[in-house]
């Protein structure tokens, strides 16, 4: 039951991503939620270093999308300067979502690396999706009280995980 919220990959931040790990998994697609894993909570629009990134990714050849349960204002504001595939009220971790964008992106699950912040919603969606998994560090302490009521939860599953890995036994 625990392994369905373990990450395939544990990262600080976005620019911390292996790409080319990523080619080698065969990931063709990154889906990237919004609040706390680019950019601080209700921050509108991604800055230049995000903007950097993002540019990268498509270079290499990967195709980029947004992925956040946050309203549609919300995200069509963030994707303006980016102009990458969206999906606003994703309703992670349902599985709906993701076969939606993966539509809109023209990829199978296995073909997608889904990176975010919390277990909960970004890890275990894109599990249960059957994506390549991202867990990044949050970028802001603030967070909105329902938050950091489930990271009370996330914190046994992210321990547990961490030592597993740290004795080989994940990937």
């Amino acid at each position: 039951m625990v392994k369905r919220f373990h990450p395939k990959m544990c990262v600080d931040t976005i620019f911390k991503i292996d790409l080319d790990l990523l080619k080698k998994q065969g990931v063709k697609g990154i889906l990237f939620d919004i609040d706390n894993t680019l950019v601080a909570y209700a921050t509108p629009q991604p800055d230049e270093k995000i903007i950097e990134w993002i540019c990268k990714i498509q270079q290499k050849g990967f195709k980029v999308g947004l992925f956040s349960n946050a309203n549609k204002k919300r995200v069509e504001l963030f994707n303006k300067k980016l102009e990458v595939y969206s999906l606003a009220k994703s309703q992670k971790p349902f599985k709906m979502g993701f076969i939606k964008i993966s539509k809109l992106m023209e990829l199978e699950p296995n073909e997608i690396a889904m990176v975010g912040d919390q277990l909960f919603t970004d890890i275990y969606g894109g599990n249960r999706f059957g994506a390549y998994t991202i867990m990044v560090n949050p970028v802001d302490e603030y967070e909105p009280s329902f938050i950091k009521l489930k990271r009370l939860f996330e914190k046994p599953i992210l321990r547990r995980f961490k030592k597993g890995v740290e004795r080989g036994y994940n990937e």
